[in-house]
């Protein structure tokens, strides 16, 4: 019987997930918009229009036995995080009376915060400091207190690269600070061999984040990419001072995948 797996929050992401997993699994995906669910039908992908916190039943009715990737970010914008967090337990609750069978969270590396300047590992305690890194890890101690219920996956991801995607082209021609923090990113291709990895292997029920295995000060890497891009360079301070900010060690959560990142040296991303 080929396995269902549900894709809550149908976006950028998910886009390669999906065309990762075509062939293998059933596909339904969720969109909050008519025109994304017929672009998805015509890719033969079962799409579903669904927003955070409407009723549920409709997706509820692809969930049983099914592997649910929940991929909803709160949005840059939305300053309502209680009513997002809520309304995301209320779903993973629905998930979990039809018998979903695994959960996989897709969650970040910003609850552990931008304080520390240390390297910070898997059991690393996190501490939050932005109101949607918070929702995270509230998102997460629940689906912890869950197991036993259903199987699940937390997966933290730095920050995301693409063929389309790379932070320097949004800090083009800035001027900017902490040119000796190092960055913390991490391809959404090796992303993709870990999720595959997860939603068609076994579930972890553990954390796990994703990160490249080196982190160049950021004063010296988005420089050397906007030039690579044939851009305008950002311009930093600091950059000669001593490397700080945290470190994301990804290397035990590649090793238990038994994935070699693609990716594993940033100097790969563009």
């Amino acid at each position: 019987m080929t396995q269902n797996v549900v894709i809550s929050g149908y976006g950028w992401l998910a886009s390669y997930v999906g065309n990762a997993l075509s062939g293998k699994v059933n596909i339904v995906g969720t969109t909050r918009s008519q025109q994304k669910r017929l672009a998805l039908k015509d890719q033969g992908i079962t799409a579903i229009e669904y927003a955070l916190g409407e009723d549920t039943s409709a997706l509820c009715n692809h969930l049983p036995n099914a592997t649910l990737l929940l991929n909803i970010p709160p949005g840059r914008r939305n300053t309502d995080l209680a009513s997002y967090t809520n309304n995301m337990l209320q779903l993973i609750d629905a998930a979990i009376s039809v018998k979903v069978a695994h959960i996989v969270f897709i969650s970040t590396t910003s609850v552990y915060g931008d304080e520390t300047n240390e390297v910070v590992s898997e059991v690393s305690t996190t501490q939050p400091q932005t109101a949607s890194a918070k929702a995270h890890v509230t998102i997460e101690d629940y689906l912890l207190s869950k197991r036993g219920q259903v199987d699940i996956s937390i997966v933290r991801l730095a920050g995301l690269v693409g063929p389309d995607r790379h932070p320097a082209r949004s800090l083009s021609g800035k001027q900017l600070d902490a040119g000796n923090k190092r960055i913390n990113l991490v391809h959404v291709y090796d992303i993709v061999s870990a999720l595959t990895t997860i939603i068609c292997g076994k579930p972890l029920n553990d954390v796990i984040h994703l990160c490249s295995l080196s982190h160049p000060k950021r004063g010296i890497y988005y420089v050397d990419a906007a030039k690579a891009m044939d851009i305008d360079a950002p311009r930093f301070s600091d950059t000669e001072a001593e490397p700080a900010g945290k470190v994301i060690d990804a290397a035990q959560s590649w090793a238990r995948l038994n994935i070699t990142p693609e990716y594993s040296d940033p100097y790969r991303m563009f």
